[in-house]
């Protein structure tokens, strides 16, 4: 469980974690159970962030995005630019997944960049700070969710190596984590139940829709895509409460 563990922190932050003994023989699958737990780690980092005093709304959310993006070294943006390059270009599948690994960033990447940044920080201004600890911890449970469902696109590759012995076991336990941060914040607000959807939302609609445009499956970038997807739905259902 732990070298688990220690491989989700490394993977989705850039907190320096060392590797585990008998890391090298567990299957890098196993991390998938522990995503939301990474989520969690955001969520409190954020919820402090936002209740400091002295600050403007605006300017708190701005440290909270900030935060976010220094945490995880960007992994999920740069997911979601490829994604808006590859995914909206009009071509052939294959021609998309050579889009998607060009490390060079296109138009449509720096628009949904852009956009989706400024819709984040005018949601966040709103919020109340225990309530940011649900987005990223449902944003990673759409990771696993489509990395379950959805086959991978390339042989190889990230996103292909890393699912790896994900199971139904790893989706069940990211599952019941979220769903008792969930649980645990909904005490204090019955009505941050309903921003759970804001995983099927993403995971049926924008999983189906990558997974169409790339020939059946889905890569490391449409995860991350998929993760920030996830957080704005789920930002936005909450603002709406």
């Amino acid at each position: 469980m732990l070298s688990d563990l220690r491989r989700a922190v490394r993977l989705l932050s850039v907190l320096p974690v060392g590797i585990g003994a008998d890391e090298a023989a567990r299957p890098p699958g196993y991390a998938f159970a522990y995503f939301p737990l990474i989520g969690v780690l955001f969520g409190v980092i954020g919820a402090l962030l936002m209740s400091l005093p002295r600050f403007s709304a605006d300017v708190r959310a701005f440290l909270v995005l900030l935060a976010w993006c220094i945490l995880s070294g960007g992994l999920h943006l740069d997911g979601f630019a490829d994604s808006c390059d590859g995914l909206l270009a009009t071509t052939t599948p294959e021609r998309r997944l050579e889009i998607m690994k060009d490390p060079r960033t296109g138009a449509w990447g720096v628009i949904g960049v852009a956009l989706l940044l400024l819709g984040k920080w005018l949601l966040l201004r709103a919020l109340p700070p225990l309530w940011l600890i649900l987005p990223p911890v449902f944003g990673r449970l759409a990771m696993v969710w489509l990395a379950a469902r959805y086959p991978s696109a390339r042989a190889s590759g990230l996103g292909a190596a890393f699912r790896a012995g994900l199971g139904a076991a790893q989706v069940i336990v990211a599952t019941l984590i979220s769903a008792l941060c969930l649980a645990l914040i909904a005490l204090a607000e019955p009505r941050v139940v309903i921003s759970a959807l804001s995983v099927p939302l993403i995971v049926f609609s924008f999983g189906n829709f990558a997974a169409a445009r790339l020939g059946g499956g889905l890569t490391g970038d449409t995860y991350g895509a998929g993760c920030e997807l996830t957080e704005w739905v789920c930002l936005l259902i909450l603002s709406a409460l």
